[in-house]
């Protein structure tokens, strides 16, 4: 029980209750009407009066409280001062006293004023300043868990000799939070600083293909199981397996939420088994030509030399039939590898033989390819036929 206090607050309590006890004596004409509220709040604020002379701080500051919200008057918010006081309240207790100040300088008396800047100074030589700055304006600032404003903050806080703890939020950033150390009758800065909260989201990628590639927009990024930190919105994700189709979806992800994405790769079909059967009868008939060409050049050229007297037109003859056996052989090697990787690419289902040479091509097949020597102008020719 803070004695001490008690005896130098009780005497201007006991003052003030009898002042408005006399005022309450003094003759005056019956009100029109009696406000319950009115009369309600004045029992409070006596049975204040009495909880304070008796030091019971706490129960006389909940009189005083509801008399003010009741009916407000000078001399309750002053003793609610004085019970924030007594109860080492300094903070709020200043901050009552500068609502005294604000509202009834104009009508308190000398002595209840003098009184009150008596009670201010000392309340200053108890307190210290928290100067608070955050870099992002709207933040809501508290102190010791208790809001005191909304960034920027124009005014410093006041705060008790000792630590205290400076926190800071704002939706769509990370709170912050700081300890400072105030000592009476000081100033302590603190900046805090918030940063964003990233606006990224999770994606895991499963496929039913290990180590299957995972391609995030255009780009490579890992193979599967695969998890990242994306940004939110939508994405292109495409998985791809050497064997299988490639998959590709648009993922759109959401700040704070975990997408999973179960990507089901199927094997890549082989080719037709037409086109096996027919770069190997192209690779026949183009041989074929080749050796005729070859065949043909080598009689022109004896003929060439056992002429005493070759025309230009043998010359010419003899260079166009190399030409084209060149090209010719040219062709019969494409062919011949092309045949060579469709055999390892063709899907055979099966069928591992040719279509029968004398009848009808299978479905949408090729048959009948052949090829076809002659003259042409002043050269030879060559042509494959075929038939679908």
């Amino acid at each position: 029980m803070h004695t001490g206090i008690g005896r130098l607050v009780v005497p201007l309590l006991v003052m003030l209750a009898s002042a408005t006890a006399t005022a309450q004596r003094r003759p005056s004409p019956p009100p029109a009407a009696v406000d319950p509220a009115q009369d309600e709040a004045r029992k409070h604020f006596e049975a204040g009066v009495a909880l304070m002379n008796v030091e019971n701080w706490e129960a006389a500051l909940v009189e005083f409280e509801r008399s003010l919200e009741l009916f407000p008057t000078r001399s309750a918010l002053f003793n609610l001062g004085m019970c924030q006081k007594a109860l080492f309240q300094y903070v709020e207790a200043m901050a009552t006293f500068e609502q005294f100040l604000d509202r009834y300088a104009a009508e308190a008396t000398a002595a209840e004023m003098d009184l009150l800047r008596a009670n201010i100074a000392e309340l200053g030589t108890l307190l210290g300043e928290i100067l608070i700055g955050v870099n992002v304006d709207g933040a809501t600032v508290a102190v010791d868990g208790l809001e005191v404003g909304v960034a920027p903050l124009s005014d410093p806080v006041r705060a008790v000799s000792g630590r205290h703890r400076v926190s800071v939020s704002l939706d769509g950033y990370n709170p912050a939070e700081r300890e400072v150390t105030v000592t009476s009758g000081d100033r302590v800065t603190v900046g805090i600083e918030l940063t964003e909260i990233p606006h990224v989201g999770t994606l895991r990628v499963e496929a039913n293909v290990a180590d299957a590639e995972v391609w995030i927009d255009g780009a490579l990024a890992g193979t599967v199981p695969f998890t990242a930190t994306l940004g939110e919105g939508d994405h292109e994700l495409r998985v791809a397996a050497s064997g299988y189709v490639a998959q590709t979806q648009s993922v759109a992800l959401v700040t704070g939420e975990q997408r999973i994405a179960t990507v089901s790769l199927v094997e890549t079909p082989g080719t037709d088994p037409v086109w096996f059967w027919s770069m190997v009868g192209l690779t026949g008939a183009a041989g074929v030509v080749t050796v005729a060409l070859a065949a043909t050049v080598m009689v022109k050229d004896d003929e060439f030399r056992s002429t005493e007297f070759p025309t230009t037109a043998q010359y010419q003859e003899g260079r166009d039939l190399q030409l084209a056996t060149d090209v010719c052989l040219g062709v019969t090697a494409a062919a011949a590898v092309a045949a060579l990787v469709l055999g390892f690419t063709t899907d055979w289902g099966g069928e591992e033989t040719p279509p029968d040479s004398g009848g009808e091509a299978a479905a949408g097949g090729l048959s009948g390819l052949g090829a076809v020597v002659g003259p042409a102008g002043n050269g030879v020719g060559l042509a494959v036929v075929g038939r679908f």
